[in-house]
């Protein structure tokens, strides 16, 4: 194997994990693509309208975000000589979720920065838009314009939005896009999310064609079962999976030939990162960051080099990644998760674990933060083999340390 370092010593690596995926760089998740390309034309076509709204589900590192970005590229830039649309794209997080006056009094206030739009219609917006004023009074969303006054709901306010600047400009469709639902206030509020579900029913109602796009993990939506079922039927469901072999294969090359390398990674390498990640996407990236980062100079990377690097790259795995997940976790998650790495078993039940009180809590705590995945009812798995791997040498180094 030729080291050609003089000439690749300074190739980017473009795997890094710590981002949602660009557009650009995006591979895969081809039915979700064609699904949501075919369902948005029709929604953005229908008079009156009756719009698809979709929630992007999925354990971590799936890449919910990373499809979310995929699917407001489609409809600004693929489809717009199909449909003429807005997007408003708004991350949640903690703190605009208190409530539900503070998640809309935050959301209101950032329509103008977080909307984009098909470009035929983006300079109409843009003039009106600058006239929109919202905020908060005494605890009840306002939106006005400069020069009215007065209060409305969020209903009215995104009535108001459709009918005095969308629609007038010839948009379609608006869709409103938020990231990581599962910050919404489940427990302070149990009817948020029939909150949101009703606001948009009844925006539709008022003829204003809102499709609603969500991301949140898999686990949020058996909770909001218990306390708001209506809220799953409002959504078409997309269940993210782990990436096959060509998935994987198409990731890692999409990325390569974007960022204009000429390396080569060999087939025996990527299924072997296939396997030892279960195509896993987060865990993909990470291993290729990793594995480019000790190769640098290579022109190609072949199942040799793979093997040579890999114990570092699994080093790499338990420090920037298994360990931090550990350290989430009580000190009697932490013997639980060991006790289950320890007996070697595909799946376990709260009764297969001897010696630690409270078992089934202990479970039920685990899946929610996403380090124990359930399957079928009652039966569990750490959420990675290599995870489990990395609780049996810490186990190992407790033993030998005692």
């Amino acid at each position: 194997m030729n080291n050609h370092n003089h000439n690749n010593n300074h190739i980017l690596n473009p795997f890094s994990p710590q981002h949602p995926v660009q557009p650009l760089c995006f591979a895969d998740r081809k039915d979700e693509l064609q699904y949501f390309k075919e369902t948005a034309r029709n929604s953005a076509r229908l008079d009156p309208p009756a719009p698809l709204n979709y929630a992007i589900l999925g354990t971590w590192g799936q890449g919910k975000t990373s499809l979310l970005y995929k699917f407001r590229q489609i409809v600004l830039e693929e489809l717009k000589d199909d449909i003429r649309c807005v997007c408003i794209y708004f991350p949640l997080s903690p703190q605009v979720c208190q409530s539900w006056d503070i998640f809309c009094d935050s959301f209101l206030r950032t329509v103008k920065s977080t909307m984009n739009s098909t470009r035929k219609i983006w300079p109409k917006i843009k003039v009106e838009i600058e006239h929109w004023e919202v905020g908060m009074d005494l605890g009840v969303v306002s939106a006005k314009r400069k020069v009215n006054s007065g209060t409305t709901s969020l209903v009215d306010a995104l009535q108001s939005l459709w009918e005095k600047i969308l629609k007038p400009s010839g948009t379609q469709i608006a869709f409103v896009l938020l990231d990581d639902l599962h910050y919404f206030p489940i427990k302070a509020e149990e009817s948020a999310y029939l909150t949101l579900r009703t606001t948009f029913q009844e925006l539709v109602n008022r003829k204003c064609n809102y499709s609603l796009v969500v991301t949140a993990p898999s686990l949020l939506f058996s909770e909001i079962a218990e306390t708001a079922e209506p809220v799953l039927r409002f959504f078409k469901r997309f269940d993210l999976k782990p990436f096959t072999f060509d998935e994987t294969k198409e990731a890692i090359n999409v990325r390569l030939k974007v960022a204009g390398s000429k390396l080569i990674v060999d087939d025996k390498v990527i299924e072997q990162i296939s396997r030892k990640t279960e195509g896993h996407p987060y865990l993909i990236m990470f291993a290729m960051f990793e594995l480019l980062t000790l190769t640098r100079g290579f022109s190609k990377i072949g199942i040799d080099i793979f093997e040579k690097n890999w114990p570092r790259i699994e080093e790499s795995f338990g420090r920037s990644i298994f360990a931090q997940k550990f350290q989430t976790a009580s000190d009697k998650e932490r013997e639980l998760m060991i006790k289950i790495a320890e007996s070697r078993k595909d799946l376990v039940s709260p009764s297969d674990i001897r010696g630690v009180r409270g078992a089934t809590e202990l479970f039920s705590r685990l899946e929610k933060k996403e380090l124990l995945i359930r399957h079928g009812r009652g039966r569990y798995r750490l959420f990675h083999p290599m995870f489990a791997e990395f609780l049996r040498k810490i186990d190992m180094s407790y033993n030998n340390q005692s």
